[in-house]
């Protein structure tokens, strides 16, 4: 027996220490909830533990991200619905007043609101929004560069490579023009089917003033030089028509020229137009689409660039990204004015509106193709987002085995590191009661 060194205890004391580290440990993986809290407990775990947690988190906020690209979408489908609804009533506006019961009174009502439905088209593109960044104002579209300041590039699909395109403008959109002696008293014209009396009361300054109030109304020009007057549509175009008949009856229809064009370098060879006045678009037969305005004859080049975007980060990682593309439609693009605010659709005669039935068709085509595209959009953005949701659930799956705790397999050890640990207590009390015994055998 020893007194100098009590190796029992040292035994049990460094047992206690062990235990007490062990129960230490599984205290913390109980209240935290995780087998890794520091790097020591699993340094290779932690590090693909925290991998994987960095990606949960960036699927996450991709997720958010496609939520909100859908948010961007149903504002503004919900903006061109409106829009469309808008062109419907046009058209059923330009329907009733093609009947011929209808008086220039009536037409000129119709035309009223036809205008203001117009306006409202043109507000609402400029000011549908989503968290301040304009979605229907052409600024989401490709942008263009033009070597003809006289040629303003209007509109582009997305199907539009960045690029050189050449063509050149032979003639410019011609309104409708009328040219015919003032006739003398008493006498009577009809323009657009309305009559003007010109009795032999009326000085011919009397005369010009009936025809400039008709003209007026059916938005038209008048200008005399002597005897001679002229009278032309203010807006230009072969949908712009004039009826006349002159003091003895003569009939005459004249009607405007749309602009015409050749096609150069940069347009593929199953490329075609078609122009409504000054707006020309060109389109093949791979989904190309363009449309400018010309407003003076020449050779022109056009360029376009890759601009206008609207990106969605679709993912968790770099280039997992979603473009949209938001075609402007206000009414230049739809065709229904010009770049001067003039309409190029009229309700306010028979045959104007007989003609705007055309041009409505084509524009809610328009609007209905570009809501067809945010559909599409939107359709997979849904699925993108329940694919990101999922993706996060199984790595979050993942993570849980390699960093969570266990809680019935570590409260087993709990319950044994703490046994151990009172064991070792008792142990190390009797050890150091041993020294004790050797005081009987020195007395």
């Amino acid at each position: 027996m020893r007194i100098n060194h009590n190796i029992s205890a040292q035994m049990a004391n460094v047992n206690l220490k062990k235990t007490d580290s062990r129960l230490s440990a599984s205290l913390e993986r109980l209240s935290s909830g995780y087998k890794i809290n520091k790097a020591a407990d699993d340094s290779a775990g932690m590090a693909i533990s925290n991998k994987m947690k960095a990606q949960i988190r960036a699927l996450d906020q991709a997720s958010r991200n496609s939520e909100d690209g859908q948010s961007i979408i149903e504002t503004a489908e919900g903006a061109m619905g409106e829009i469309e609804n808008i062109l419907q009533r046009i058209r059923q506006l330009s329907v009733q007043t093609a009947n011929g019961t209808y008086a220039l009174e009536d037409r000129e009502a119709a035309q009223k609101e036809v205008d203001q439905l117009l306006d409202e088209i043109d507000r609402i593109t400029t000011t549908t929004e989503f968290n301040g960044t304009p979605l229907l104002d052409g600024s989401a579209a490709r942008t263009f560069a033009s070597s003809n300041i006289n040629v303003k590039p209007v509109y582009a699909s997305m199907e539009v490579e960045k690029g050189d395109y050449n063509l050149k403008i032979d003639k410019i959109a011609q309104p409708a023009e009328i040219t015919f002696a003032l006739p003398q008293a008493p006498a009577s014209i009809s323009i657009e089917n309305t009559t003007i009396e010109i009795n032999e009361s009326m000085s011919a300054d009397a005369a010009m003033e009936s025809i400039q109030s008709v003209c007026d109304r059916m938005n038209m020009d008048v200008e005399r030089k002597g005897d001679q007057v002229t009278i032309r549509t203010r807006t230009t175009g072969s949908l712009q028509k004039i009826d006349f008949a002159d003091e003895n009856g003569t009939k005459t229809t004249v009607r405007g020229a749309d602009a015409k064009l050749t096609l150069g370098e940069g347009f593929a060879d199953t490329a075609t137009y078609s122009s409504y006045g000054n707006l020309i678009t060109i389109r093949d037969n791979e989904g190309f689409e363009m449309e400018i305005e010309a407003n003076e004859v020449g050779d022109v080049k056009l360029r376009t660039f890759d601009a206008g975007y609207m990106t969605i980060q679709i993912g968790a990682n770099e280039s997992q990204i979603l473009n949209m593309n938001f075609p402007e439609v206000s009414c230049l693009n739809l065709g229904l004015r010009t770049s001067d605010g003039t309409d190029t659709i009229s309700v306010a005669t028979q045959d104007g509106s007989l003609l705007t039935m055309d041009a409505l068709d084509r524009a809610i085509k328009k609007v209905s193709n570009a809501r067809s595209t945010l559909g599409s959009y939107q359709n997979r953005l849904e699925a993108t987002n329940s694919s990101l949701d999922l993706s996060s659930q199984n790595i979050t799956e993942a993570m849980s085995r390699i960093s969570d705790t266990d809680m019935a397999d570590e409260m087993t050890k709990y319950t044994q590191y703490e046994v151990l640990s009172q064991a070792s207590t008792s142990m190390l009390a009797q050890a150091n009661n041993r020294p004790q015994q050797i005081l009987s055998l020195l007395q």
